[in-house]
This record gives structure tokens, C-alpha cells and sequence, in this order.
């Protein structure tokens, strides 16, 4: 006589089986990899040059192929410019003025 050591349950639910998630490798984006010293160099060179900064600075925002990090870099250098545009026209103003207060206070007519 064989002994049955199982202990069963007939009316309990049946839990769900999950499966294990599958990992996909990640997907590959050429414009996320890390920008070499030459490519850096030769954005600057070419960022020095006065008419052709412009025009490279448009293409490489305008464009989806663009690295990441020419894009960041580019976006610091347009604002670091706005900031000195801006630092230069207050102090020309602050400038001026002072200038007229100091020839208003010397005496000196300006009309």
C-alpha cells in the first residue's frame, strides 16, 4: 500500500503566475556617446572663426544628428554671450549716465 503525502486544497484559487521580465538591451543612440578631444577642438576652431560660428552653431542646433553635448555646449556659449552682450550695454549705460552727471555737476554745458 503506497501512503499519498500530499496535502490538497480543492477549492482554493489558483494564484497567478508570473513571468519574469525580459530585458531588452538598451537602445543604441549615436548622439549620446562621448564627444572625442578632436571633435571638441575642432568646434572650437571653428566656433573662432566670426561668421562661420554663426552658421555651424544654427546646422549643429537645428540638427537631430547632433551630439548631445555639442548641443549643451553650444547652448552655454550662446548664453554666456547674451550675459556679456547684457553686461556691456548696462555698464555703457551706467557709464553714460555717470558721465553726464559728473559733466552736469563740473559745470560744462551739453547742449
Amino acid at each position: 500500500m503506497e501512503q499519498n503525502n500530499q496535502y490538497y486544497q480543492p477549492n482554493q484559487p489558483q494564484q497567478p503566475q508570473y513571468q519574469q521580465p525580459q530585458y531588452q538591451q538598451p537602445f543604441y543612440d549615436p548622439t549620446r556617446e562621448v564627444m572625442s578631444v578632436g571633435s571638441y577642438i575642432l568646434m572650437l576652431i571653428l566656433s573662432s572663426i566670426p561668421v562661420v560660428n554663426i552658421i555651424c552653431w544654427i546646422v549643429w542646433l537645428v540638427s537631430p544628428d547632433t551630439n548631445k553635448n555639442k548641443k549643451n555646449f553650444i547652448k552655454a556659449i550662446i548664453a554666456i554671450y547674451a550675459i556679456s552682450i547684457l553686461i556691456g550695454v548696462i555698464s555703457v549705460v551706467v557709464m553714460a549716465v555717470a558721465g553726464v552727471s559728473l559733466a552736469e555737476i563740473g559745470g560744462a554745458s551739453l547742449y
